[in-house]
């Protein structure tokens, strides 16, 4: 935005624009969040009382945000901001009651890895200052205002004309009611990259401002009178819909126009757009993380530029737009804008499915029309209610087998990871060349120059960076996996975590850059190791083969192995003095041993040994000390140990160690977990032997990066 008022105005204004940053990292400190949090104790047991601000159902109980809450202390104290309150009460709660609660202060769960989901941030932004467990509801008081009473009445009405399949997606993009929105259609809007559509955002405040606009036309008024009403119409739509951040997000940005051609009869775009980000930053600082806030202000700051100089180039006389033009000219600079910020929060930018954006928005706007048309004429009990209704849905029917055609195309989503500050300061310099192209500032000639000399630096730094091979411990709470990255390979994910996990692990490795997943290799059938890679197979990521042990309970199995005969994914069993090339990288299975008899399942885990270069490591899964006793005599000295069990004292001895004389060892458990994992013993053997110990119950992700014969560790939680 900065850049955008430097480009249009002066450099003075980057100066004030500077100043507001620094104001606003002053108010960011001195908030009232930061203060509130601090107020909350973990396990310290609370009364409150507050006004529900949000009711989510989910398969643990009701959430609910509660806002203007009295905290019940020897003296009524009233926070600024809001808490979440998990209960799992009998009652029946819904939006705008009154409630009085006991609860006890929950733990929020830090951020482990770096592709993990920021709760705590995520929180500040929606300006929650605590997560509680509700244990006993003091008193309730059901309220119903006039604005529930109207989303009530509409979701009635569409409920009358709009089958049970597509009235979610109508209450959801017409009142904020998002309760009754299919799961599939979710997931398919948001791998579509149009996710957007299905909640109250700029989009829909656009469509319902253009829509008051078109009314006002019509009526003989006082011009200021017609946009005072507009921005009153504005406001009863936000309220209407709940309120929700990108709402009011949207609405600021709206109504700060409005104000603007009230007050000086002209569109200030940009200072528009700073005033409502001023706006939303004064009341809430944190939006400024959030990915929501980024994106709507990045897309709107690339219509801005865009508009500004397509008008600047026809009133120079030097080029006249037809529509087409322009809307492919907004829709580029507007992908342009977001994908930086999609590919840092998300790891991957939906490319080839963006061009639906094109021809769905305009498409979307008229579903939303037409909505508030059922609505307008089903409280009329017209006719012509339940025609539109057949249209819309015919029209969402489209949209989604469209959506569903376009994901299998290549190119459809492209995985980036996290891009570093080079590859972002590359992509900046190639964006201001295809706008000076596209607006004649230079030619195409110096342009092609400018693509050489970014290809040839980027070749260069593949060229003098040295192929590396980085094993990551990932955290997945109580359980073990390890994503390895080997070069000429890909991706080789030892183990996944429980059920429930496979999240994590896939987040990580698109984190890494990769959209697709060499080999698994499952060490034993123990749900907290197998069940993150079920999930993971089950959400359809790419996955060439996997290895189970040769010695193998087949009922355990049976899970992993049904959903790899459904996705036809070749299944490998190992066994002792097997081995396998990845790259340039060798793993070689040492155990389990065949023909021999183990009398637990974790015995029969695979013992594995990587090695690269001088580098070596050796993945124990649930081994324990007692079986095959003379495995680890001949496999020292190694470089990295994963410990077996998660540190526990069945897994790790005296003997083990010497034999092997590892450098670092890696243990692998969840936080605060009941079996007590690591056990102390072990955590004390280690450290007599002398050996860099990393865990992630503590550290987060773990990582070991080597050319084959230096390695540089690196612990995710610096605060360890």
């Amino acid at each position: 935005m900065c850049l955008g008022y430097v480009y249009y105005f002066n450099w003075r204004v980057l100066g004030i624009a500077l100043l507001g940053l620094g104001l606003a990292g002053a108010i960011l400190g001195s908030c009232k969040l930061s203060q509130e949090t601090r107020l909350f104790k973990v396990d310290q047991v609370y009364e409150l009382e507050g006004i529900v601000d949000t009711v989510q159902e989910t398969e643990y109980g009701q959430c609910l945000t509660l806002k203007s809450v009295n905290l019940l202390k020897e003296d009524r104290y009233k926070l600024k901001n809001k808490v979440q309150i998990w209960l799992d009460d009998k009652e029946k709660v819904t939006r705008y009651d009154a409630i009085g609660i006991q609860a006890k202060d929950l733990e929020i769960e830090p951020q482990m890895n770096p592709s993990d989901f920021n709760k705590s941030l995520y929180l500040k932004g929606q300006n929650t200052v605590a997560i509680l467990k509700g244990m006993k509801v003091l008193w309730l008081k059901h309220h119903m205002p006039l604005v529930e009473k109207l989303q009530c009445k509409c979701c009635q009405v569409l409920e009358q004309y709009i089958s049970p399949q597509y009235v979610g997606i109508m209450e959801a993009v017409l009142v904020g009611d998002e309760s009754k929105m299919p799961e599939r259609t979710k997931v398919l809007y948001k791998e579509a990259g149009i996710s957007h559509l299905l909640c109250i955002s700029g989009f829909h405040v656009g469509v319902v401002a253009g829509l008051f606009f078109t009314i006002m036309s019509l009526v003989v008024m006082p011009y200021t009178l017609k946009q005072l009403l507009v921005l009153a119409g504005i406001i009863e739509y936000m309220i209407l819909t709940g309120s929700s951040p990108s709402t009011v997000r949207a609405s600021l940005m709206v109504s700060t126009t409005l104000i603007g051609k009230c007050l000086w009869q002209e569109d200030d775009r940009l200072t528009n757009l700073a005033l409502a980000a001023g706006s939303i930053l004064m009341m809430s600082p944190y939006q400024l993380y959030m990915p929501g806030f980024q994106l709507s202000f990045m897309a709107v700051l690339g219509v801005i530029l865009c508009l500004e100089e397509i008008e600047k180039q026809e009133r120079l006389g030097d080029w006249k737009y037809s529509k087409w033009q322009q809307a492919l000219l907004i829709w580029g600079s507007v992908q342009l804008m977001t994908w930086p910020i999609l590919a840092y929060h998300f790891c991957e930018v939906a490319f080839g499915l963006s061009l639906i954006n094109l021809f769905i928005i305009p498409i979307f706007s008229w579903v939303i029309i037409g909505g508030w048309l059922i609505i307008g004429f089903g409280m009329m009990r017209l006719p012509v209610s339940l025609w539109i209704a057949r249209s819309i849905e015919t029209v969402l029917f489209g949209i989604e087998k469209i959506v569903e055609h376009i994901s299998q195309w290549p190119l459809a989503h492209l995985c980036t990871g996290r891009p570093s500050w080079i590859q972002y300061s590359l992509y900046i310099l190639l964006v201001l060349g295809i706008g000076a192209v596209i607006w004649q500032y230079c030619s195409k000639r110096h342009f092609c120059y400018e693509v050489m000399v970014i290809a040839g630096l980027v070749i260069i730094g593949n060229l003098v960076q040295p192929e590396r091979l980085k094993v990551n411990g990932v955290y997945v709470g109580q359980g073990d996996s390890s994503v390895i990255e080997i070069p000429g390979y890909g991706v080789l994910v030892i183990d996944g975590g429980n059920y429930g996990k496979g999240k994590i692990v896939e987040n990580y490795v698109k984190y890494l850059g990769y959209d697709r997943i060499s080999g698994i290799m499952v060490s034993h059938s123990d749900a907290d190791h197998m069940g993150g890679i079920v999930d993971l197979i089950q959400d359809k990521i790419p996955v060439e083969r996997v290895f189970l042990p040769e010695i193998r309970d087949l009922e355990t199995f049976k899970p992993l192995e049904e959903v790899c005969r459904q996705e036809h994914i070749p299944i490998e069993y190992l066994k002792a003095h097997e081995y396998f090339q990845c790259g340039r990288a060798k793993v070689t299975c040492m155990s389990p041993i065949a023909n021999e008899t183990y009398e637990s399942g974790n015995d029969t885990s695979i013992v594995c040994k990587l090695e690269y270069g001088e580098f070596s490591a050796l993945f124990t899964g649930d081994k324990s000390i007692t079986s095959d006793e003379k495995l680890y005599e001949t496999l020292g000295p190694i470089t990295l140990l994963k410990v077996s069990h998660h540190g526990s004292r069945t897994g790790t001895s005296k003997e083990m160690l010497l034999n092997l004389r590892p450098r670092y060892a890696m243990i692998s458990c969840g936080r605060k977990n009941r079996y007590g994992h690591p056990h102390q013993e072990v955590v004390e053997l280690l450290k007599t032997s002398h050996i860099d110990v990393g865990r992630t119950d503590r550290d987060g992700l773990i990582s070991y990066e080597t050319d084959g014969h230096y390695l540089i560790e690196t612990k995710y939680r610096k605060d360890a």
